[in-house]
């Protein structure tokens, strides 16, 4: 910041000190700052909008869980997480590689939710159906989940489940699979153009208490 002409530059020290200018015997200020020996303590708040957790176990679930049995893939997550799973790849030499691919890259499907809050999906992941491919596709066909829900997760619910909670579940894949379509079959809803499944189908979800549920998935 240059100088006017008719400003000397020991006056404008002065106007800048907050010196007067007919204040021309006053000393320039020092500038002092007061100390304070008090302390303070400085108390931290957290703001959690989210959270991701990688179970072992339906028990997780401890008020239940409520669960889709003819799970919608248009429900997939479909975003970068930033979380990864090692994937195997067995090598010509007979090693083993693995390889850190996104968790929204691997097939999976959502299962259902927590009871105890909707807003916490459970999905469940196939690393062995995944395939390195220029575009991956989390997407898992009809016939795996069915042979999932028929051979593995169904039986093991009419195992360990009661006759007065298994009167309302579906026996079979297929059986779900009519119940979510049956309202757009019986109404006439045509299938929508830029949304081939949301539109015509209903989420439909089944409530299994806790009690059983880490039995369930150890039979599996």
């Amino acid at each position: 910041m240059g100088y006017s002409e008719h400003l000397s530059k020991e006056l404008c020290s002065k106007l800048f000190c907050g010196v007067g200018l007919q204040s021309d015997n006053l000393p320039i200020p020092g500038l002092s700052i007061s100390n304070s020996s008090e302390t303070f303590p400085v108390n931290c708040s957290y703001d959690i909008d989210s959270f991701i957790s990688k179970a072992k176990s339906l028990s997780i679930a401890k008020k239940g869980i409520r669960v889709q049995f003819c799970p919608n893939s248009l429900q997939n997550i479909s975003q970068n997480i930033h979380l990864f799973s090692p994937i195997p790849e067995r090598l010509i030499s007979g090693k083993i590689k693995y390889h850190q691919i996104p968790i929204h890259h691997i097939p999976h499907f959502r299962l259902g939710t927590i009871l105890s809050t909707l807003h916490i999906p459970v999905y469940v992941f196939l690393p062995g159906l995944y395939q390195q491919s220029p575009t991956p596709n989390s997407y898992i066909n009809n016939h795996t989940l069915q042979q999932w829900m028929d051979i593995g997760f169904l039986p093991a619910v009419h195992t360990h489940y009661t006759d007065d909670v298994l009167q309302h579940l579906p026996t079979s894949f297929d059986s779900a699979y009519m119940e979510v379509y049956a309202r757009s079959r019986e109404s006439g809803i045509k299938r929508s153009s830029n949304d081939p499944q949301l539109g015509r189908r209903q989420e439909i979800h089944y409530f299994l208490p806790s009690e059983q549920l880490e039995n369930v998935w150890q039979d599996m």
